[in-house]
This record gives C-alpha cells, sequence and structure tokens, in this order.
C-alpha cells in the first residue's frame, strides 16, 4: 500500500495515512515520470560529456593548430569542476533543499551547453582569435563540470519519493545511464562530428537540456528532508582545491613529466606536477584539520570510515578507473594504423561498441530487480569478477574486429552491475539526512577513477613501446624501409 509522506521530528520522513486507489495511480505515473526524468538527465549529461572526445584530434585543426596539451583541457576543465562540485552539491541539497540546488545546476548546465557549440561565433565579434577561441571553450567547458552534482541529489531524491521496494530498481536505472550516455555519446558524437562538425554536437543538445531543465522545475517537489546546519565554508573550499590540485597533477603529469619541478611557467613562477601534488597534500591536510573542529562538517570522517562505506567508495574508484583504461585502450587498438592497430575510425568504434552497450541494457534490469531481494553485496563481488574475466579476455584476446566487439561486454558489464550495487550500498548505510553528501563523496571517487584510468593507460601505452618498420610504395624503384617506435603488443596486454 502507497503512504503519503508527511515530515517527523527531526526532518525524517515518516508515514501517514493510507493513500486513496485514485491517489495510488496518480503517484504511480508521477512515480514513473520522475524516474524517466531522472534517467533521462544522467543520460544527456553522460552522452555529453562521451560525444567530442572521437572528434578531439579536430580540435587542434580547427583552433589553428593549437597544441594538444591545450586541447586535452577541454575534458580535464570539465573533470577538475566536476570533481570539486560533486561532494558540496550533494550537501547543498541536504541542507537547502535538493529540488532547489538539483534546479539550480541545471540551469548553469543549459546556459553551458548552449553555449559551447558558439564559442567561436561568441569570441570572432570580440576581437578573440581563432586560437585563442580554444580558451573560450574550455572556460565554458569548466562551468559545464557542475553538471556532474546533478547526480547524487538524483538518488538522494529517489529514496524520498519511491516505495523502498523500488528503490533499489529506480536507482539501477539511472546508474545505468553512465555507462550507456557513454557509449552512445562515443557513437553519436563519432557521426555528428565525423559529418557535420564538433559544433553541431552541441547545438543538437540544447532543446534537450532546454526540456530536462522545464520538467525538474515543473515534476519534482522540494525534500522535506533537510540537515539543520549551514555548509561549511572553509570545509568545502580546502576540499575543493585539494580535489583541483590533485587533478591538476594527475593531468598534466604525463605531458610534462611527473619528476619536472619547472616544466611550465606562470606569471614567471615556475610549475609543475610535483608542486601541484604537493599542494593537493597541503589542502588535504588543512581540510582534515578544518573537518576535525567544525561543527558543522562538508565530510563526516567517521562515516567515510564505515565499512560500507570505504568499500562501495574504493570499488566505485575501482569500476570507474577499469572503465576508463578499457576505453583508451580500446580506441587506440581500434584506430591506430597498422602495424600498431586495426586503423579504423573512430566512427567504426562507436559501432563496436554498440553490443556492449545493448547488453548493459540488458543487465540493468535483472540488476536492479536482483537488488531487492538479494542485496547488494552479490552484485558487486560478480561484477568484480566480469571486470577481472574481461580484463583478462581483453589481454589475450585484442587483434582483431570480432576482439573488439566481444571484448569490451564482460568489463562494461561489470561496471554497469557494481554502479547499481554500491549506489543501493551507500543509501542503505545512511541516514536521509547525509544521502546526499555520502552519494556525492561516492560519486567523487568514481570520478577520479575516470581521470586515473586515462593517465594510467595513457602511461602504459607511452612507457611501452616497440619499433615497427613498414614499406612505403616508391614506385618505380624499390619501397622505401620506415622505422618508427609505438605502443608494443605488450602495452596492449597491460591495459
Amino acid at each position: 500500500m502507497l503512504y503519503h509522506a508527511s515530515p517527523a521530528p527531526g526532518g525524517v520522513i515518516s508515514a501517514s495515512t493510507p493513500a486513496t486507489k485514485g491517489e495510488s495511480v496518480r503517484d504511480g505515473a508521477r512515480l514513473r515520470s520522475i524516474l524517466i526524468l531522472f534517467a533521462a538527465t544522467a543520460l544527456m549529461v553522460s552522452y555529453i560529456e562521451t560525444m567530442i572526445v572521437p572528434g578531439l584530434p579536430n580540435f587542434a585543426s580547427f583552433f589553428a593548430d593549437a597544441p594538444l596539451t591545450s586541447v586535452t583541457w577541454i575534458l580535464s576543465a570539465y573533470l577538475i569542476v566536476g570533481v570539486a562540485i560533486t561532494p558540496i552539491a550533494g550537501k547543498l541539497g541536504d541542507i537547502y533543499g535538493k529540488k532547489r540546488v538539483l534546479v539550480a545546476i541545471l540551469s548553469v548546465y543549459f546556459i553551458a551547453v548552449a553555449t559551447a557549440g558558439f564559442t567561436p561565433d561568441i569570441g570572432t565579434p570580440l576581437g578573440i582569435g581563432r586560437g585563442d577561441q580554444l580558451y573560450l571553450l574550455i572556460g565554458v567547458r569548466a562551468v559545464q563540470g557542475i553538471g556532474m552534482g546533478i547526480f547524487p541529489l538524483a538518488y538522494a531524491m529517489i529514496g524520498e519519493e519511491f516505495p523502498r521496494e523500488k528503490m533499489a530498481f529506480s536507482r539501477s536505472i539511472v546508474s545505468a545511464m553512465f555507462v550507456i550516455g557513454a557509449s552512445v555519446g562515443l557513437l553519436g558524437g563519432a557521426w555528428v562530428t565525423q559529418e557535420y562538425g564538433w559544433q553541431l554536437t552541441y547545438q543538437t543538445m540544447i532543446p534537450i537540456a532546454g526540456t530536462v531543465l522545464a520538467l525538474a522545475a515543473f515534476l519534482l517537489r522540494e525534500s522535506q528532508v533537510r540537515l539543520p546546519q549551514r555548509i561549511d565554508i572553509p570545509g568545502a573550499t580546502s576540499l575543493a582545491l585539494t580535489l583541483t590540485f590533485f587533478l591538476l597533477g594527475l593531468t598534466e603529469g604525463a605531458n610534462w613529466g611527473w619528476t619536472q619541478w619547472s616544466a611550465y611557467s606562470l606569471a614567471g613562477v615556475p610549475l609543475g606536477a610535483p608542486e601541484f601534488f604537493l599542494l593537493s597534500a597541503a589542502f588535504l591536510i588543512a581540510f582534515i584539520l578544518v573537518e576535525r573542529r567544525s561543527p558543522r562538517p562538508i565530510v563526516d570522517f567517521a562515516k567515510l570510515a564505515e565499512r560500507n562505506v570505504l568499500i562501495a567508495n574504493a570499488v566505485g574508484l575501482f569500476a570507474s578507473t577499469a572503465m576508463f583504461l578499457g576505453y583508451v585502450g580500446l580506441v587506440a587498438r581500434v584506430e591506430l594504423p597498422a602495424p600498431v592497430g586495426l586503423g579504423k575510425t573512430y566512427l567504426d568504434f562507436g559501432l563496436y561498441i554498440v553490443p556492449a552497450t545493448l547488453t548493459t541494457m540488458a543487465a540493468v534490469l535483472f540488476v536492479g530487480r536482483s537488488l531487492h531481494k538479494y542485496g547488494p553485496k552479490p552484485a558487486m563481488l560478480f561484477g568484480s569478477i566480469l571486470i577481472v574475466g574481461g580484463g583478462a579476455w581483453l589481454a589475450a584476446f585484442n587483434t582483431t574486429v570480432p576482439d573488439m566487439i566481444i571484448g569490451p561486454i564482460p568489463t562494461l558489464v561489470g561496471v554497469i552491475v557494481i554502479y547499481v550495487a554500491l549506489t543501493q550500498l551507500i543509501v542503505l548505510s545512511s541516514k536521509p539526512q547525509e544521502v546526499g553528501v555520502t552519494t556525492g563523496m561516492n560519486q567523487t571517487f568514481r570520478n577520479l577513477g575516470n581521470a586515473i584510468g586515462p593517465v594510467v593507460a595513457s602511461t602504459i601505452l607511452a612507457s611501452l613501446l616497440t619499433t615497427y618498420i613498414v614499406l612505403i610504395p616508391n614506385p618505380p624503384s624499390t619501397p622505401i624501409e620506415h622505422a618508427f617506435q609505438a605502443p608494443s603488443a605488450a602495452a596492449f596486454r597491460c591495459l
């Protein structure tokens, strides 16, 4: 029987009078609409953030032969802001109202998405040259990173809106959109970029982002569960700076060198990856000291140390790192020219991922329903086995097109099984007033995995090199031998 929720003392939701049959039907339709909205939001954000990946090589030439180190900031800027904002967004939702914060984030995200595709058109009238317009796009992408804060709020609102027996399945659908949206984004983005250019990838998403924003404002009702405290500004600031400098070091270390102290100069001040890591460590110490003395800490260290929460965060980091290790390795193997890779296009790569995406969608329906009956632990174990097994399979078989189609399936299914299970584990281990910040921290660990995976993969590919010799036609004379270095077969086995 469905019950209407009413706030109990201390802000905790409690059951009140039974709902009538007509009210049950209306509430059921409304809950379905909310689930579709959250799933569409997750799919949209995940799609938008991967749709530009296939076209990254084109950005260098589009922006007046910009250096590759600058082009990669199109991804890094989004990730750095997103990782920093996610736990803070969850905490803000717990304190000030989840709908209010969610709609605010969607509004900013919509503006950034609507602007990104027009950055060259905006820069030209302002006198910004084509080369410098890249940095305008990077700035807009940084603002887009705020969109990562959507997910802890959505998970927490599902817990308040849905009856207990439907929570696991509902959260599983939203979690699944991360992997599905990323896979679809690789295919859709590759096709649109190849046929029409990168700008249209953003422009086609403007009406969708606007519709999601309007539906969120119209369909959702404000949370009745609140945390009776103010935001911890010193804690939020030190946490954001800790994560920001860590990701700066992680992002630039691969380009500048991990031990280079003066690889770059900013206003005459030498900078390098070691400085970023030291600054991150300093702000981490400051964060710990501030939080231990704060009456309203943004992160409860005792909560983070709880067994279930600790395991969920560690497994989330592992699964996200594995997924992006796999993505980078697969892209390199598929798109690099023979004899290193298969010499296919990025559109081909997107098509090869389709079977894994469809299998993932089917797995979500099964796992989401099994969680209510068996709990998250068996699913997390099963997902981990799939990831390890999928990695072992790709290490052994990665030289043909069928390998590239079949190989990603167990890994991506394993990742989504883990995502679904650990979200449920985090929610079940948290009080209603804490769900926003605990799911936000878990999302932060996943985002860190998203950042670590490509760096580790790139480092392996750049470290394990071999010399290839190819024959270049030279009619009417004898073909010329050309030697070059590229990732070896051992490099792909390590991924």
